[in-house]
Parts: structure tokens; sequence; C-alpha cells
């Protein structure tokens, strides 16, 4: 059996909206500094963090589509951007760290996952987590 989880409908259409709406502002900044004499003496500045903020932007919103998957043998990242797959006897333990669960394997058994916690069945894999590795935060402390 595999369950599948990814960021809720809200949050998705909440990224799109938010980052499509900043890169159209620096998409129109950016054509204005090329036409605006006044923002033209800024083109130096404007260029670079128009590009920068405008990639980010496009970064985001590729990764608003990510799933995890959580079968008997492997947990699995999948998104456009990064795919990440830990074997369930190579997991350390996990960890909370800001708006994020850790998912931390043994040292040379790959990378960490992490995990947004406002993915749908949140708590299906903090259980899951729970019942079968420790809390390595907890552990430290």
């Amino acid at each position: 059996m595999e369950d599948v989880f990814y960021l809720t409908r809200g949050w998705r259409n909440a990224t799109y909206i938010l980052f499509g709406a900043i890169i159209c502002l620096f998409v129109t900044l950016l054509t204005f500094s090329f036409f605006n004499p006044f923002l033209k003496q800024g083109i130096l500045f404007i260029l670079p963090v128009s590009l920068i903020v405008i990639g980010l932007s496009v970064c985001a919103i590729l990764q608003v589509n990510e799933k995890i998957f959580w079968d008997n043998d492997r947990v699995r990242k999948v998104s456009r951007l990064v795919n990440r797959e830990i074997l369930l006897e190579d997991i350390k333990g996990y960890k909370f760290a800001w708006n994020y669960l850790h998912i931390i394997p043994h040292k040379g058994k790959g990378k960490r996952i992490l995990v947004s916690t406002y993915v749908c069945g949140m708590r299906l894999l903090h259980a899951e987590l729970v019942a079968r590795y420790p809390d390595l935060k907890q552990q430290k402390g």
C-alpha cells in the first residue's frame, strides 16, 4: 500500500496567485526600466534583482506540485526540481524545524527529505514516523 502526500489545494492556489503576481510585477518593472528615463538610471540594479526574483518565483511554482510517496519499503519525494528517495531501513529519524518535517537518513544513505507541514495527511505521515523512528530533535536536548 502506498500513501501519497501533497500540498493542500488552498496553499497551492495561494502559491500560484502570489508568485504569479510577483512575476508580473517584476516583468513590468524590468520592461519599464528600459523605457522610463527615471528607471533607466537604475537598470544595473533593477536587471539582476528582477531576474533573480523572477527565477526564484518560477522555481517556487514548479515545486508546488511536489508529492511525497510512502510505501512498504521506501519514502520518495517527487517534484519537477527535486527527486529523492530513502529506503525505510536507511532512515535514522525525523525532526521538525520551522514549517518542515525533516526525514533524515543514516550517514551516506542519501539526502534528507523535507516535507512541508502544509501537506494533506501530515498527521498520518507523522504517526508513521513516530511509530518507527526516533525524534532526533528530542534526542539532542
